[in-house]
């Protein structure tokens, strides 16, 4: 029986080791393969690997979660895919709605959208939103500039035009910069509870959404019922911002994602 049926979750795309398989490029390989491989590291890995250690040197994180019913949202998205496939072409995903909330969120609580410095805060007047997008070696933040300006579908539009191009390989250096804050969609995997996230320096927070996943709750009249729930995972830096701005914060999203409305 072999152990992946398929590609492990994140093995880089055409990847295959001495002594591997199709379906499992990352096989332990015995004679006459040899006992260990090097792999060089990727462009975008290397980048990852120094942006990563340089938050963790620069930056004080602390993560705070909140719980969120979906029903709603699931709902509101059924609702509105056969508009998106008609009028833009593209697949609508839980991703717009998430930017929406974030967005909602900054110009709520403006501070995190800030960059720290020795002499103080640098708050823009503008929201450029990055979007985490896996592609093949690691992990890309594709920008969606001036996000504060758009309504929902032009931000789905270009949340779908920017992933698109940074998954060939297309965006320029311009397009990978500039971020004022990131968001991450971990629950796409739906393999895990709940992630901490590392901010993206010079950024202050970063905002990751878990799956949304069918748990037993207590609503009305202490009354128990199934619903479709998901975590939000915020990672802040403590230096920057305390628990009075990241749990607004986080409750500004969690309210804008629970009362979606057509």
């Amino acid at each position: 029986m072999q152990l992946f049926p398929s590609p492990p979750p994140g093995a880089p795309a055409g990847l295959l080791l001495p002594g591997g398989t199709p379906d499992n490029p990352l096989a332990m390989g015995g004679p006459p393969f040899p006992p260990v491989v090097t792999l060089p590291l990727s462009h975008i890995r290397r980048v990852s690997m120094l942006n990563l250690e340089q938050a963790q040197r620069t930056t004080a994180p602390v993560t705070v979660v909140a719980e969120v019913d979906a029903t709603g949202l699931i709902s509101v998205r059924e609702s509105l895919k056969p508009l998106a496939e008609r009028h833009l072409g593209i697949r609508l995903t839980y991703l717009p709605f998430f930017a929406a909330a974030t967005v909602r969120a900054l110009k709520a609580w403006p501070i995190m959208n800030a960059m720290l410095t020795p002499q103080g805060f640098v708050i823009p007047r503008y929201i450029n939103l990055g979007i985490a997008t896996a592609v093949p070696g690691g992990v890309l933040l594709p920008v969606v500039p001036g996000a504060e300006r758009m309504g929902f579908w032009d931000l789905a539009r270009a949340i779908h035009l920017q992933t698109q191009k940074a998954r060939a390989g297309l965006l320029s250096p311009h397009e990978l910069s500039g971020h004022t804050f990131v968001i991450t969609n971990t629950g796409r995997y739906g393999a895990t509870l709940f992630g901490t996230p590392i901010i993206q320096p010079p950024n202050v927070g970063i905002l990751a959404f878990e799956a949304i996943q069918k748990r037993p709750v207590v609503v009305g009249d202490d009354q128990l019922a199934i619903r479709p729930m998901m975590y939000l995972a915020l990672t802040a830096d403590h230096r920057a911002v305390d628990g009075a701005e990241m749990i607004g914060f986080l409750a500004t999203v969690k309210e804008a994602l629970e009362q979606v409305a057509l």
